[in-house]
């Protein structure tokens, strides 16, 4: 039996009464900088605790990154998109002076055997997948860590931070490898694990009745875990004073977040999966090394990801890699997707839920064209007195920020963010449709709007630098092309020649994305089918220049009422072609949808014609199983063991042959009908 050496399993059990008591809430000092913000700690049982960084308005800002040996999947756009909405947050929303730091496990035993069946080296093979992670992060527009750490980087920082955790009697050397001695550490008054605490009474009874398998094995316990593996044939291995191996799992970050960060740090983060073992065992080897009661500050979680309410899994056929969800849906609305739930929320992705993300991201591109449009046509020398409208909307601007500002200091609750802005669109939209806010108030609503969607990595302001020679170029294509459609339906061909052969576009064609091309080529086409005096021709090359030309350069035309001048919106190409694709497919599943009605009404239809051909006669005739005996009708009298019916049961019969009837005589009129005909 092991015995401690300060203190027997039932006076640790009475200290653990309070499961949370280790966790010291960082004081409020002098030179603190203190916004409000509540975070959902782990290391307190997820409960909401003010955030008080270290050092003022400094933050160091820890997080757990891949481990590089398959494609990028939905798993980590959860968790590294809600990371990155929070980094963005607490920079640029609450101005902390953030120092970020992500590694890379380019060490683990799933990489050495995909290595291996690649028949790659190790690094080379890390490489690939490295690339292919950086790549998918940079298409859904998430921002790069002030630091990259990789563990191959750091074996001989991970080695000394080993010999000061032996050093301080928290880790024993066994056949080559290091383990950390959970039972000694416990012993000794520390808490272990922090954040899943509830798990304490299995290890210590486990560790109070080893059996003779584990004393005869490497580990004192089998609790203890790996801090050092001896090497392997054949794999990756590094000097160390214990002999050749490679650093264990947990150890990697506890090293690298000290060595850039150091001790303390103010806020960790990672995938909620990886609190036990992989967090718990990190704070465990660093509180260790520093002989510390706290390493962390912070811990924050974020939140399962399951697909179609299953965990995601290839067994399951349900494995979404970033690259394959990219091809269907843009960084937006991915992102959109992730945004409306809370980011330590379990979270369930399915189309239904992106369809959702895709109409919202619509939306949102409409609220900016739209309120463009509505500052582009507004002269702000006109009339500025507010009106009651303008009064509302200023009202509704200043209870968003109240909403918005009370949602982001509890715990990042971007679900009632989003809520708030949509509403705040939403009024806003009405307004301008109907022209009734003045145009410095619309432009301080885009401004807010365009900031706290940038929270969430969502830019949909075009910063373009040819926007001005674009605008003057669009403002004269909408006005021709509208006075070619009008001059068509009149009949007026003399009247196109002179509008398009009026005016002819110079433009540099480097600042006009090709738009010039188009509208050349336009006056060309037109002119042509107007001297023909083809009015169908006109017709169709209006279209074309709206449906396919300018289009794929990411600007849409927006036709509105015969007496009404069209509209232009600028996107960006491949989102608008992507939006097409995405109509074309909804298109076609409601095609398919309505195809698979129609096949199953005919089906109905033939059904219900084959029931009708039978002559009530012979409906109950083959049911021999049920009826032994029939009437002159063929209605059934007796059951098939030869006693009558009930009355109950006549009745029925007699309804469904008098059904039966019915629809049999109706068959033969129709039939009657076809053959007179």
């Amino acid at each position: 039996m092991i015995k401690f050496a300060t203190r027997t399993i039932n006076q640790f059990m009475q200290q653990q009464k309070d499961l949370f008591a280790h966790y010291k809430q960082p004081s409020i000092k002098e030179d603190s900088y203190v916004t409000g913000l509540k975070l959902a700690n782990s290391l307190k049982g997820s409960e909401l605790v003010p955030f008080i960084p270290i050092n003022g308005r400094q933050v160091n800002f820890y997080y757990c990154g891949p481990t590089v040996y398959s494609n990028s999947h939905l798993g980590h756009a959860r968790t590294y998109l809600g990371i990155d909405v929070i980094r963005r947050t607490l920079r640029d929303y609450f101005n902390y002076d953030l120092l970020s730091v992500m590694n890379i496990t380019d060490i683990d035993d799933k990489i050495i055997n995909g290595a291996k069946q690649a028949k790659q080296d190790f690094l080379e093979f890390t490489k690939v997948w490295e690339k292919d992670f950086f790549s998918a992060m940079e298409a859904l527009n998430i921002e790069l860590p002030d630091v990259i750490t990789r563990v191959s980087d750091y074996v001989p920082e991970i080695v000394t931070f080993i010999e000061k955790i032996i050093a301080n009697g928290y880790a024993y050397e066994s056949n080559g490898s290091v383990y950390f001695d959970v039972h000694k550490y416990l012993a000794d008054g520390h808490t272990y694990p922090k954040m899943r605490p509830e798990m304490n009474a299995d290890l210590l009874q486990e560790g109070e009745g080893e059996s003779q398998a584990n004393k005869q094995s490497e580990k004192r316990s089998p609790n203890d875990f790996a801090l050092w593996k001896a090497s392997k044939p054949e794999e990756p291995k590094w000097p160390s004073p214990w002999g050749e191996g490679r650093p264990g799992w947990h150890i990697e970050c506890s090293v690298m977040a000290s060595a850039i960060l150091g001790n303390p740090i103010d806020l960790h983060a990672g995938g909620i999966d990886l609190i036990f073992p992989h967090h718990d065992n990190s704070l465990a080897q660093a509180e260790a090394c520093f002989n510390c009661d706290q390493w962390i500050n912070y811990f924050i979680h974020l939140g399962h990801l399951n697909i179609a309410d299953r965990k995601m899994s290839k067994s399951l056929k349900n494995f979404l890699t970033i690259e394959e969800v990219l091809k269907r849906y843009t960084p937006r609305q991915i992102r959109l997707n992730f945004a409306i739930h809370q980011y330590d929320a379990v979270m369930n992705y399915s189309e239904e839920q992106v369809e959702q993300a895709i109409s919202k991201d619509k939306a949102y591109q409409e609220f900016f064209q739209n309120t463009k449009i509505y500052l582009r046509e507004s002269e702000v020398t006109g009339p500025q007195k507010w009106t009651q409208n303008d009064f509302q909307i200023s009202n509704l601007l200043r209870n968003t920020k109240q909403i918005v500002h009370a949602a982001l200091l509890k715990n990042f609750d971007f679900p009632t963010v989003v809520d708030a802005i949509d509403k705040l669109i939403n009024q806003v939209n009405v307004q301008i449709a109907g022209k009734t806010v003045k145009a410095p108030l619309v432009q301080s609503v885009v401004q807010y709007v365009d900031f706290i969607l940038g929270l969430l990595g969502l830019n949909y302001l075009i910063q373009n630098n040819n926007q001005t020679e674009i605008k003057s170029i669009m403002a004269e294509v909408c006005s021709i092309r509208d006075q070619v459609k009008l001059a068509a339906r009149k009949g007026e061909f003399e009247a196109i020649s002179n509008i398009v052969t009026l005016k002819q576009f110079q433009y540099e064609k480097n600042l006009s994305n090709g738009i010039v091309d188009y509208i050349n080529q336009f006056q060309q086409q037109v002119l042509a089918a107007s001297q023909e005096k083809n009015k169908q021709q006109l017709f169709s090359l209006c279209d074309k220049l709206r449906d396919e030309q300018l289009f794929e350069l990411g600007i849409k035309i927006e036709d509105k009422d015969k007496d009404q001048p069209s509209i232009w919106k600028q996107y960006d190409p491949k989102e608008l072609k992507l939006e097409k694709e995405q109509q074309q497919k909804l298109i076609q599943q409601k095609e398919l949808i309505k195809k698979k009605e129609e096949e199953k009404k005919k089906q109905e239809e033939l059904e219900k014609l084959e029931k009708a051909k039978i002559h009530p006669k012979d409906m109950f005739l083959s049911q021999v199983d049920k009826y032994s005996e029939f009437d002159e009708k063929g209605i059934p009298v007796k059951d098939k063991e030869g006693n009558e019916l009930s009355k109950k049961q006549k009745k029925v019969v007699q309804e469904l042959w008098e059904k039966q009837n019915k629809i049999h005589n109706q068959y033969l009129e129709t039939l009657k009908k076809q053959q007179q005909q």
